[in-house]
């Protein structure tokens, strides 16, 4: 039988060592590359090292594993990268998501959740564990009350201008030559906008108008 060809790359040697005491029950699954480092993983496969499947670390010396997954799918989409990690915040799982890598294991789940992953993956499925999944659906959920919030803000096309402006820290008299209008009507635009948003000071009015989408980045 034709063994699975896989990656580890895990700067901690401790951890390195336990994962591969799990993947070493899977007698179908050769571990031909340890990695203490993204970049040795990338110039090993350069060096025509190939993997069938990459099995990384966020939290690495000189790259993540998210920019290495990057990289690595760039030059070969073929790869799987199932990406090993204690970190299940939302900017790291929405991260790793966007990149399109083919698992997410978080590191205190369940041992046999690695060989599952594994499994998973090489037959053409992802896997996430179920903290991540709860993260993407959480991060998901607020994105949509945003836009919903959004949707549920009108700002005339010249509030939407002013509005940039003061993200830009134009001061209203410059806001003014610059729209060829006059101070007074920029303060009436900037105080509508400020009743609109619900906003009490102008950090605020930043702060919700970037959360809302409305200014432009």
């Amino acid at each position: 039988m034709k063994k699975t060809k896989l990656f580890l790359v895990e700067d901690h040697e401790l951890v390195r060592k336990g994962v591969r005491s799990i993947i070493d029950l899977d007698q179908t699954i050769d571990i031909i590359g340890e990695y203490d480092r993204a970049s040795k993983a990338i110039e090993a496969i350069d060096g025509g090292n190939m993997p069938d499947i990459i099995l990384m670390d966020i939290s690495m010396p000189e790259m993540t594993g998210l920019e290495a997954a990057k990289i690595i799918g760039e030059k070969h989409p073929e790869l799987k990268i199932i990406i090993l990690s204690m970190y299940k915040d939302e900017e790291y799982v929405m991260e790793g998501l966007n990149f399109n890598i083919a698992g997410y294991v978080v590191k205190d789940s369940v041992a046999d959740e690695i060989l599952i992953a594994i499994e998973k993956v090489l037959e053409g499925g992802k896997f996430f564990s179920r903290e991540v999944i709860d993260t993407a659906l959480n991060s998901y959920k607020e994105i949509k009350k945003e836009k919903k919030k959004a949707d549920s803000v009108q700002l005339t096309k010249r509030e939407l201008e002013v509005l940039n402006d003061i993200s830009d820290g134009l001061k209203s008299q410059e806001i003014a030559e610059k729209l060829f209008i006059s101070e007074r009507t920029v303060e009436a635009h900037r105080g509508n906008i400020m009743k609109k948003l619900s906003a009490k000071n102008m950090a605020e009015l930043i702060k919700k108008a970037m959360n809302l989408g409305l200014i432009k980045t």
